[in-house]
């Protein structure tokens, strides 16, 4: 079996994704959760539910804000880290395709001729 080399790369973006976001999407998800089942026990929460809705969605808006923007800067970041490993592998197809090493990345388009009745 051959050894599998994997690409694990600790940035601040990818921390500040996993310390904030996580746990703020999880307490999101409890005190919803909560409400919920609350609101099956409790008469009194039934009959205020809309202020407990309204605090969630107070919660939910900064939360929401924060997490798209952490979201979007890690998005960036990947999306560079992939794009400079391509331009790796692009030079150096380059350097072996210009030495003879590496064939030509396509093929010569042929169109043959269709008869037609």
């Amino acid at each position: 079996m051959s050894k599998i080399d994997w690409d694990i790369r600790i940035t601040y973006n990818n921390l500040m994704v996993a310390l904030v976001s996580l746990p703020l999407i999880l307490v999101f998800m409890l005190l919803s959760y909560q409400l919920i089942t609350t609101a099956f026990v409790n008469p009194e929460v039934r009959e205020d539910i809309e202020a407990y809705i309204a605090v969630l969605g107070i919660l939910s808006g900064p939360a929401y804000m924060a997490i798209s923007r952490f979201f979007d800067r890690w998005n960036a970041e990947e999306e560079e880290h992939i794009e400079s490993i391509r331009r790796q592998h692009k030079t150096e197809n380059d350097i072996r395709r210009a030495q003879g090493e590496l064939q030509e990345d396509e093929e010569p388009i042929v169109i043959e001729a269709v008869e037609e009745e």
